[in-house]
This record gives C-alpha cells, sequence and structure tokens, in this order.
C-alpha cells in the first residue's frame, strides 16, 4: 500500500509538507503542491475519506478547541454545543491541547469554537475565512470570520459587590484565577469598578491569586488569614465556586464563621455549590446556554440563511445562599 511518507520520499519533501499540499494548505506554494500531487499521481497514491472531503473543503466536523477542562464548568457548556451541532448534521470534535494547530491549517473542520488562551489572536486571523469561520469564547477580537460569544463576567461581578454592600460590608476582598484567563480577569475588573462606582476603596493586599481549583482556594485563604491574622475583610468575591469552597474550608480551619466573620460569595453555580456547607452565594452562569448560544452563532457565520431562536446575551443571575 502506497503511504504518504512515500509520496513525500518521491517528491523530495517532508511528510508534513506533502501531508499540507494534498491537503490544500495555504502555507505550501503552489510550484510544491503540484511537485506533491504529480509524485502522488505517478505512484498511485490515494487519498482517506477525511482527506477526500478536506480536498472538498467540507468535512462536516465542527471543532471545540480548549485549553483544558478540568473542573465541572465546561461539562454543561460542551453539552450545549452538541446539541446544536448534532441537529444540523454535523459531529463535534472536542481537542483539549495547547498544540492544536494543525487541524486548523489542514481544515479538519468546518467551523471552530474556540477557548484556549494558547491560540495567539494573530493565528486566528490568519486561519480564519469565509470557509472557516471563528467563534471565540475568550476574548474579544474584530474580524469578518471571528465572531465573539462572551460571558457578562463584569456584571456579574457587579451584582455580587453590589449585594455585599447592601449587606453593610465595607471592606471585600477578591480572589482572582489565573492572569491567562479572559473570563476570571474580566471577573476582576468588574469588581474593581463597581467597588470604585461606589466609592469603596480596595487595597491590592486585599486581592488573592489561586488557580480555579479547589485546593489553590484553601491554600491562598489559609496563607492570607496566617499573614494578616484577624484584621482581614468581612467578605471576599472568589472568581469561581470551586476556590471559594477552598477558601470556606481554609476559614472554617482557622476558626472562623462563615458568613459571620468573612462572607463568601462565588461565581458559576457548578452543581455541588448549593449542597456545600454552607452552601455558596454565587453568581449563576447557565453554561449550557452559553454553548448553545456560541454553536447557532457559528451555524449563523456558515450559512447566511441559516435561522434560530436562541437568545444572542447569556443571562446570569445571583443566587443567594447560605454563605454571603
Amino acid at each position: 500500500m502506497v503511504t504518504l511518507k512515500d509520496v513525500a520520499k518521491r517528491a523530495g519533501v517532508s511528510v508534513s509538507t506533502a501531508s499540507y499540499s494534498i491537503n490544500g494548505s495555504s502555507l505550501i506554494t503552489n510550484e510544491t503542491k503540484q511537485k506533491v500531487l504529480l509524485a502522488a499521481k505517478e505512484i498511485g497514491y490515494r487519498t482517506n475519506g477525511p482527506a477526500k472531503n478536506l480536498k472538498e473543503k467540507k468535512t462536516n466536523i465542527i471543532g471545540l478547541f480548549l485549553s483544558g477542562f478540568t473542573g465541572p464548568f465546561f461539562t454543561d457548556m460542551m453539552e450545549g454545543i452538541q446539541d446544536v451541532v448534532i441537529q444540523n448534521g454535523y459531529e463535534l470534535m472536542v481537542y483539549a491541547s495547547d498544540d492544536k494547530h494543525r487541524l486548523l491549517v489542514e481544515r479538519y473542520v468546518d467551523g471552530a469554537i474556540i477557548l484556549n488562551f494558547h491560540m495567539k489572536d494573530a493565528f486566528l486571523e490568519s486561519i480564519a475565512d469565509e470557509k472557516l469561520p471563528c467563534i471565540v469564547l475568550d476574548r474579544e477580537m474584530e474580524s469578518p470570520f471571528i465572531n465573539q460569544v462572551l460571558l457578562p463576567n463584569e456584571r456579574g461581578s457587579a451584582m455580587a459587590v453590589h449585594y455585599l454592600l447592601e449587606k453593610g460590608h465595607k471592606r471585600i476582598g477578591y480572589m482572582a484565577g489565573s492572569a491567562e484567563s479572559y473570563d476570571g480577569e474580566m471577573r476582576l475588573k468588574g469588581f474593581k469598578k463597581e467597588m470604585q462606582k461606589h466609592n469603596h476603596s480596595f487595597s491590592e493586599k486585599d486581592l488573592l491569586r489561586a488557580d480555579f481549583t479547589e485546593s489553590s482556594g484553601y491554600l491562598a485563604m489559609f496563607q492570607y488569614i496566617e499573614k494578616h491574622t484577624q484584621n482581614v475583610p468581612t467578605a471576599f468575591i472568589c472568581a469561581n465556586d470551586e476556590m471559594a469552597m477552598g477558601a470556606i474550608r481554609a476559614i472554617k480551619e482557622k476558626n472562623l464563621k462563615v458568613p459571620d466573620d468573612i462572607a463568601i460569595i462565588g461565581f458559576d453555580d457548578i452543581y455541588v455549590s448549593q449542597h456545600f456547607s454552607p452552601s455558596i452565594t454565587t453568581i449563576k452562569v447557565p453554561r449550557k446556554q452559553w454553548g448553545i448560544i456560541a454553536a447557532h452563532s457559528l451555524f449563523k457565520m456558515m450559512d447566511s440563511e441559516y435561522e434560530s431562536e436562541t437568545d444572542e446575551a447569556v443571562s446570569i443571575e445571583l443566587m443567594s445562599r447560605t454563605s454571603g
């Protein structure tokens, strides 16, 4: 059986160059493409099914590119995307890595939904076109072939601040996640803006950094209380529920009470939040709705006559429970 490696050897190019050439990549010169295609014809190389589809510029596959999906947040979002993709007769492929650019360069998908901070804006702008539209969930971009479906992160944080101020809190701390997270940084931005709007000062020493996991939230809060003993805010807003859970565990271990000594508000309203002890006051993000809106938005880009009755904006609400 003749393989792609045989074609590359015959044409005097690398296997990757042969692959790019056969799949019509714009990264390869026309001269090289013709040399590879001629070599393939001479030795009787036949492309497989996916490659044939690629040549025809249609795979019936939608790609979801994530930087990772640890934690419970992503499951509902992926389910929402998958429901719409299947309804439209396509398949959904999920790629969780910092290096899946080849699948976009070689057009293995007809459209892409991106939630991956490893993929730079310049790269997305270079591969997106009318035959490969993209939806980004984690950044703001201006491109005719890239649309964004973003969570109302700033508004969610503003709701949390307003809620705590109404309860009489004056000094409010914040637990942020990784600075690489667009959603996380927008939530922090919204918190600071709302504090400033109400003329409440915020000290940077009351800003904690963790990495969105429960264990990191625990460690950040435990170390903070160790350092500042009794001189702590009466409330903290956490950029997600998992860090809020860790923070609550640390507060309890320091013999402080939630919410009597320190109130805690989370963000996302993951399933376990309402069953945690104490139940977590949080901003509810309808993750499945987010995925549904993203998928419908992508199909609208792929077909100008595509119709859906889905809202174009994600709705959020504050869930008042015991922790805050």
